[in-house]
């Protein structure tokens, strides 16, 4: 039984970098407040590192172009999860809402083999800049930064198995929807564990 409460708790210091905050001033989150509709719009790939070969370049190209895809699920899924707006949508809408956005600044799957094998390599690394904007207008509202990678431990650490750059992009969705859902006003338990690593 104590094998199994430990998961999480090493989970939670399988990964380093953060899952940033939402940075906007007192009025602008008074405006993300006001908004009861949500757009997730694309996430665009920023990711500018060259392949070793022509094979590698597209097959980066190709995880990126999924991974920015999925990120946007995730963060509308995460949304109405959690419930602080009335209508989440993605892809492109009309009308008031608000609008989210931005890039995948690096998607790193790394190499699981090497990561469980060795430990201190092929590390997974996942950035992002999350942007909140007027839907309308195309005011910029606010900004959240992601930067996670995974965290090298001992060889043979089943979390270096599970250190995933889809595990990395899930906990910065998840951390999208909390803050917005902060901003709304809803109680959402500050990040601890996991959900951190700051």
């Amino acid at each position: 039984m104590l094998r199994f409460a430990l998961v999480p708790m090493l989970l939670g210091l399988a990964a380093c970098g953060t899952l940033g905050k939402l940075d906007a001033s007192a009025e602008r989150r008074r405006e993300i407040a006001d908004f009861s509709r949500v757009v997730v719009g694309e996430f665009v790939a920023n990711d500018t590192r060259e392949g070793k070969d022509e094979d590698q370049a597209r097959r980066r190209g190709e995880e990126i172009d999924a991974g920015r895809q999925a990120f946007s699920e995730k963060i509308a899924q995460e949304l109405r999860e959690v419930g602080a707006f009335d209508e989440v949508l993605v892809g492109e809408a009309s009308g008031p809402a608000l609008r989210i956005s931005g890039s995948i600044d690096q998607w790193e799957p790394g190499n699981v083999a090497a990561r469980s094998l060795v430990g201190f390599v092929g590390k997974s690394e996942f950035d992002a800049r999350v942007v909140f904007g007027d839907n309308e207008t195309g005011q910029e509202l606010g900004t959240l930064k992601v930067n996670r990678n995974s965290w090298p431990l001992p060889i043979g650490t089943f979390t270096n198995v599970v250190q995933s750059v889809e595990l990395h992009m899930e906990l910065a969705a998840r951390r999208v929807a909390h803050e917005l859902a902060r901003a709304r006003g809803l109680e959402i338990p500050e990040p601890t564990g996991e959900d951190e690593q700051a």
